[in-house]
């Protein structure tokens, strides 16, 4: 798989794809008409400091803009607006008897009401629960206080091992930061890796017959089938690694989410592994990962799926057809044509290729200049587009701003006799484009290019 089909593949994954009747208009889906993913959270089972008990975890990881922003009057908050949350976490046991549960109700300082176009803002935190061993249910309830939206999930369920017998037991496989000091920066995406970043493998094991010898660990990456593509083998590694004796536990910051690595007291027969995955070459794809971990007699597999997850993926590649219809103003007519014949299977192709030619960091799997092109792309759907929606990009500012992004500086004057102009400044260009809009209905054409003096 390329790296730029991967992308695209993992577009489809992650978004519902266009109506047709949009398509037909060429343009991606609008703020509103596709479900972005405002919560992320998952069950990671852990050692307890009792050995008799077991440990669950619940990082959550939320969407500043699944809360309404309002005018902050609270002069011990530095912020002029505020969103308010709570955040109900519960695990019920096999009998739906509640065991444990966390509420915590919070406050995120805001400067501005909305978010920047494209860039996300997150809450994140985490419920730790020491319960004993046994099957959970976690109710996960997440409310606005200012407004009547609610995010409730009560069906995942999640198995809190007995961790101290004869079997080598793992913990649940969690996505980290390299190793920094005594901490591990958890990777917050409900169990998946951010697309185009490293990521680390922390799992702990625990056995009254683990020793301090070395444990062998092998483990394999496969993408799985999905639409046209089949699955195929990624990533099949074997190393030797000595566990350390550690326990893991989190700090109570909100952002990131940090695990303190500090040492059982009282227990032994425990340790814990950290292997370097190199994700940033893994594509935006989902995967199933299988781990195997042995030391003499003792093994242990564990198989699990994950995705890498782009929650910035900008809207204009989030559709095949009209990633390729907005190359038009880099390409030849001829050039696009034969770009978007063929298959779908064949059109990926296509634009990967493509987008791979122009790849200056070939050994990662986040193509820069791609995604800057498709970000340009983006702002002038919102910011040039007519009245029938959806063609900023082929209006001639929305043409120059893909070519060259935003100016230095901009223009603005009315001429009651000749309309509406604009005056885009590139001043390391040594260029200056004059547009007008002669009927006033803010459609602007180009009328000249000139350099500066």
């Amino acid at each position: 798989m390329n790296r730029v089909g991967a992308v695209l593949i993992g577009i489809i994954l992650c978004m519902p794809l266009l109506a047709q009747e949009q398509m037909e208009r060429q343009r991606p889906p609008l703020v509103g008409e596709h479900q972005e993913q405002f919560v992320f959270y998952q069950a990671i089972n852990l050692l307890a400091d009792d050995s008799t008990l077991s440990r669950v975890d619940i990082p959550y990881r939320i969407d500043h803009q699944f809360f309404v922003a309002i005018k902050n009057n609270d002069p011990a908050l530095p912020f002029p607006f505020k969103r308010r949350g709570e955040l109900l976490v519960e695990l019920l046991d096999e009998n739906h008897i509640s065991k444990a549960r966390d509420i915590n109700r919070f406050v995120i300082g805001a400067e501005d009401p909305d978010t920047q176009p494209g860039k996300k803002a997150w809450y994140e935190g985490v419920a730790s629960f020491t319960v004993p061993p046994g099957k959970y249910t976690i109710v996960f309830d997440l409310s606005d206080l200012e407004s009547a939206r609610t995010f409730l999930e009560q069906n995942k369920k999640v198995a809190a091992k007995k961790f101290h017998t004869s079997a080598l037991e793992t913990s649940t496989p969690m996505f980290v930061q390299p190793l920094a000091a005594d901490s591990l920066t958890l990777i917050n995406f409900g169990g998946n890796i951010l697309f185009g970043t490293d990521a680390s493998l922390f799992v702990q094991l625990a056995s009254t017959r683990l020793t301090d010898d070395p444990v062998q660990v092998k483990y394999k990456i496969e993408t799985q089938a999905f639409s046209f593509q089949e699955s195929r083998q990624t990533i099949v590694d074997t190393t030797v690694q000595s566990p350390f004796i550690e326990a893991c536990r989190p700090t109570k910051t909100t952002f990131p989410t940090v695990y303190q690595l500090t040492p059982f007291e009282g227990i032994s027969h425990t340790g814990a592994i950290l292997v370097p995955l190199h994700s940033s070459r893994f594509p935006l794809r989902p995967f199933t990962m299988t781990l195997t971990l042995k030391q003499g007699a003792l093994e242990s597999s564990v198989e699990w799926t994950f995705q890498m997850v782009w929650p910035e993926m900008p809207l204009s590649l989030r559709d095949i057809d009209f990633a390729l219809e907005a190359l038009r103003h880099i390409t030849t007519e001829a050039e696009l044509d034969s770009l978007k014949r063929g298959t779908r299977e064949t059109r990926l192709r296509h634009l990967e290729e493509f987008w791979r030619a122009k790849d200056k960091t070939p050994a990662t799997a986040f193509n820069e200049m791609m995604v800057e092109y498709y970000r340009r792309v983006d702002y002038t759907m919102q910011a040039f587009s007519s009245m029938r929606g959806g063609d900023g990009y082929k209006s001639d500012r929305g043409r120059i701003y893909i070519l060259y992004g935003p100016p230095t500086t901009t223009e603005r004057s009315l001429d009651p006799a000749a309309g509406y102009q604009e005056i885009w400044v590139y001043e390391k260009l040594g260029k200056k484009f004059v547009f007008v809009d002669q009927s006033k209905s803010g459609n602007y054409t180009l009328a000249a290019t000139q350099n500066l003096q």
